[in-house]
């Protein structure tokens, strides 16, 4: 088994509930904010973070009701909770500007969050989802409230989630395991089951997805760098919205990835090479930045994205079928 960096797990209290984050360190690089979707966990974007950990500061949180993160007491899980954490997290965290990356569902709250706060983004990232819902939403809501509850061994359930998702057969064993572990947690009784909060899960089988916010006035005043990810296959973003949202962005790019449904990985080499180019002109202009910040300071310089307290803790993306994954 190849060893592999990990990220520190720690914990913030936001609009009262412990919310979970993988903070992948390199303090005093420019902050990457990464948002998971429906069925996924913060171990979504280890591949991502492993790749650019040595230039950027990546943040990955569990969504409430996900990962590590608490379930709602009260079933609060409209896209304007999740994005109010989001807000949250990122006070508490002191970021200054930042990118941010938001895969399916996380690309709505991203999406949302740039409407509500579009001076803290230095680029966007939306990752195989865009402003009007499409036929793969409910697909995967439906997927989700058929699945199997428990699991035996946790090699059942990545059997299970292998013959649901090609995109996650693709990946090797040891990718699928550490993001198994992310989305499946280990009972007393030796037995496996999900980590989503079921009432979340009956909340979206009976009144299905949250309505989305009104987002594309939000794309088309969105000054910031943004890039559009779109995986070619995918039934949750379709050609014709994707390459609208490319052309209503002010500075907006699309990023075609063949042969993959819902939802890219970002470790696809065409998303992966997209990245470099993108996030790379966002380290010079932030380099730039904090060496004019930093002029006539002796001995420390102050960082754009200083940490507030946070509990640590030690230790420790379902798909939908055909060459789809999940929201």
């Amino acid at each position: 088994m190849t060893a592999h960096s990990q990220p520190h797990s720690t914990f913030l209290t936001v609009n009262g509930l412990r919310l979970h984050i993988l903070d992948w360190g390199h303090a005093g690089a420019p902050p990457v904010v990464c948002v998971h979707g429906y069925t996924s966990s913060a171990e979504a974007f280890n591949a991502p973070a492993r790749h650019f950990q040595d230039r950027f500061h990546f943040i990955t949180p569990d969504v409430r009701g996900h990962g590590e993160s608490a379930w709602s007491p009260t079933g609060a899980y409209q896209y304007s909770d999740q994005v109010s954490d989001l807000e949250g997290i990122v006070t508490q965290l002191g970021l200054g500007r930042f990118t941010l990356i938001g895969t399916s569902m996380g690309g709505i709250l991203a999406m949302a969050y740039a409407g509500a706060h579009p001076e803290r983004l230095a680029r966007l990232v939306i990752n195989d989802i865009g402003p009007d819902a499409e036929g793969g939403s409910q697909r995967i809501t439906q997927m989700v409230g058929d699945r199997p509850e428990v699991f035996v061994t946790l090699e059942e359930a990545m059997a299970y989630r292998r013959s649901v998702s090609p995109i996650v057969a693709r990946r090797s064993e040891e990718e699928q395991r550490e993001l198994a572990l992310g989305v499946l947690r280990h009972q007393g009784d030796g037995q496996w089951v999900w980590k989503l909060d079921p009432a979340y899960i009956q909340q979206r089988v009976q009144h299905g997805p949250p309505r989305r916010p009104a987002l594309w006035p939000v794309l088309q005043r969105l000054a910031c760098p943004t890039l559009v990810v779109w995986g070619m296959d995918s039934d949750v973003l379709s050609e014709t919205q994707a390459r609208r949202m490319g052309e209503v962005l002010p500075q907006g790019e699309l990023v075609a990835v063949p042969d993959v449904g819902h939802a890219p990985t970002l470790r696809e080499p065409v998303v992966l090479a997209a990245l470099e180019r993108f996030l790379g002109a966002g380290e010079r202009a932030v380099s730039q930045q904090h060496r004019r910040a930093c002029r006539g300071v002796q001995g420390a310089c102050r960082h754009e994205n200083a940490t507030g307290p946070m509990e640590g803790r030690d230790g420790s993306e379902e798909r939908g079928r055909s060459a789809h994954g999940v929201l």
